[in-house]
């Protein structure tokens, strides 16, 4: 599941947008759950607001092949409410427990368990700083690519550290963040649960005159350099970079189409 900070306000841009996202099951709760917020209180007005965004976003749908995904996101919309979290702090204490173990895909698991603790207890705090994301969202959230195999190193290195504790079930993968620490001032603010390995990056080599990473201009992602030793600073990310490329070149079209040269 993608986690979003602020429900709402990133429905209201997928609806301006017209927009599916890469996972339309989430996008339609969400927007199902921006109407209930916005006055649409019963179900039937939902999903007929539901169906009017699912043709903006593709003329050529078919309503009843989406009947089930619609039906299910109204429903859902109508269980839970939008999260609505400005940001979440991580403090110095934090940062330096984790800045103080051995190795750089420790400490980008151990900052996006945190994160992800912090996430779960703020919507809801009877979850004590568990974790159920799945091993393989995790691992794209701290930006580690590695087996399987180092992927259970990692976990019982922080838990021999006395960083995380695993559920006794032997069916159940939940771990429990055991460092957050609200006694020393903030450090860090995260927003944007994207890439939140880089994030941390970006927050380790703060100090470094040539940091390699950035936060594009356009989308607010937090990315590496392609080349961080170029003279002239990269702006944007790979995806916005090529979007904003062909939106020039469409651009520049349609001047001389204009101008009939």
């Amino acid at each position: 599941m993608s986690i979003v900070l602020k429900e709402n306000d990133w429905a209201e841009k997928m609806i301006q947008s017209k927009s599916l996202g890469k996972k339309p099951s989430e996008t339609l709760r969400r927007i199902a759950r921006y109407y209930i917020d916005n006055g649409y209180e019963k179900k039937k007005e939902v999903r007929q607001k539901l169906d009017i965004f699912l043709l903006q976003c593709d003329p050529l749908a078919s309503l009843p092949k989406w009947d089930a995904a619609l039906e299910y996101a109204v429903t859902s919309a109508f269980k839970y409410e939008a999260v609505d979290i400005d940001q979440l702090d991580i403090t110095e204490n934090e940062l330096k427990l984790i800045e103080s173990l051995d190795g750089v895909q420790l400490e980008r698991l151990a900052f996006t368990l945190l994160c992800l603790a912090k996430y779960w207890y703020a919507v809801s705090p009877e979850t004590d700083y568990w974790v159920n994301n799945k091993d393989n969202e995790i691992m794209a959230l701290a930006n580690i690519n590695t087996s399987i195999k180092r992927q259970c190193l990692l976990y019982g290195v922080l838990k021999d550290a006395g960083l995380l504790r695993f559920s006794k079930r032997i069916d159940n993968t939940n771990v429990r963040v055991c460092f957050v620490d609200g006694s020393s001032p903030v450090a860090l603010s995260v927003s944007d649960f994207r890439n939140l390995g880089y994030q941390y990056m970006k927050y380790k080599y703060r100090k470094h005159k040539r940091n390699p990473y950035f936060e594009c201009e356009n989308c607010g992602i937090t990315v590496k350099y392609t080349d961080p030793e170029k003279g002239r600073k990269q702006k944007f990310c790979k995806a916005c970079a090529t979007e904003i490329a062909v939106q020039q070149r469409v651009n520049y079209i349609m001047r001389r189409k204009n101008l009939g040269v």
